[in-house]
């Protein structure tokens, strides 16, 4: 049974990609130049407070699947001597992976408190932009990080992290969740946004959201997610403490120079919740595939032992596990709300129909950790 409906969604969904590539294709056109003029002005004016800057590089990621992300640096010179300063600037996409509302400024709220009341490793920000006008979404301007990222299942990924998995990155890895998780956010300026429930139903909202996205992006009723649904809300552990969550964290978020990390990228799905969403989502199988190593980076009893020293937090197996058919699930509902975007909603993103192609391969993973 469960190879047949597979099949069926393999067909329904290939024949349906198909249909629309050359369509996207055909709509795919580059404004690039436009686009290093208006950051350049942007930056000069309202940041560097100057009009003799220079452009000396410019690059958009091949990132950015929920916002977009430009990557440039600007040069000037001062008392005769040349400087420069990188910048990256995240811009909320119309037609991404989305699961509500987009707003940009609960993430770039985040990033402020940080960035200065912290010492995890991520970008300060410099101005957040609601005139739609300027880029055609609201933005805001960080500081470029040092470093590099990679995707963790490239082949350039591979070696890297196979290199990194014996040095001093996996403990770095471990301690900065572990320096999120334990940070007093009540004494942070935080956006009331990022505050999903209180530690008693804020499960019960997470499995309400999931419920909705599935409503809103589904092209036909599926009898493996409603499974999955009803399995959360059976099988729920008890609540714990509430703290910053990251909600993203894994190997490909973070940026690496020699053997550091340097940088955590991707706030944008933060909010206040069951650090064992994060533990969870270290461990599920979607962020490592084939690799015996979480995240392509550590041995899960390390990660274990490591995390409970910084933290003091008890939990057991069984509880992570709850966790990993939630991100399963969600894994899941990221592909039909990519193909929601590509189909439904016209993206011009390719990468919107390999990610709502993978929704086979989503729906086995979750049937298997369901025991089907």
């Amino acid at each position: 049974m469960k190879r047949g409906i597979i099949d069926c969604y393999s067909f329904f969904y290939s024949n349906l990609f198909l249909k629309y590539r050359q369509r996207v294709l055909n709509m795919i056109t580059l404004q690039t130049h436009d686009i290093e003029t208006v950051l350049t002005n942007y930056v000069s004016k309202n940041i560097l407070n100057r009009e003799d800057t220079e452009l000396i590089d410019f690059f958009q990621p091949s990132g950015g699947w929920s916002d977009e992300a430009y990557v440039f640096t600007l040069s000037w010179k001062e008392n005769a001597k040349w400087k420069k300063q990188g910048f990256v600037v995240r811009k909320a996409k119309n037609g991404g992976l989305t699961f509500g509302e987009k707003d940009l400024y609960p993430q770039y709220g985040i990033l402020d408190e940080l960035s200065k009341h912290s010492s995890l490793p991520v970008p300060k920000v410099y101005i957040f932009e609601k005139n739609k006008s300027i880029l055609g979404n609201e933005f805001f301007v960080m500081e470029k990080l040092e470093g590099a990222s990679y995707v963790p299942w490239s082949k350039e990924g591979r070696a890297f992290f196979q290199k990194a998995a014996k040095g001093d990155i996996p403990k770095q890895f471990v301690r900065y969740l572990a320096d999120l998780h334990t940070l007093d956010y009540e004494s942070l300026d935080l956006s009331q946004s990022l505050f999903k429930g209180s530690r008693v139903d804020y499960i019960d909202f997470k499995i309400k959201e999931l419920e909705n996205v599935y409503a809103t992006f589904k092209f036909m009723d599926d009898p493996i997610v409603v499974d999955g649904i009803e399995w959360l809300s059976v099988n729920k552990p008890e609540p714990i403490p509430l703290s910053i969550i990251h909600n993203d964290y894994r190997t490909g978020n973070l940026m690496y120079k020699e053997d550091k990390i340097t940088g955590i990228l991707d706030w944008e799905a933060a909010e206040i919740g069951d650090p064992r969403m994060d533990i969870a989502y270290v461990c599920a199988k979607a962020n490592r595939m084939d690799s015996p190593l979480l995240s392509y980076l550590i041995e899960k009893d390390t990660f274990f032992m490591e995390y409970k020293e910084r933290t003091n937090l008890e939990f057991s197996e069984g509880d992570i596990f709850y966790f990993e058919v939630y991100h399963q699930l969600k894994f899941l509902m990221i592909s039909l709300s990519a193909a929601n975007a590509f189909i439904k909603e016209g993206s011009t993103d390719l990468r919107m129909a390999r990610q709502g192609f993978r929704l086979t391969l989503m729906k086995n993973m979750l049937a298997e950790l369901l025991g089907y």
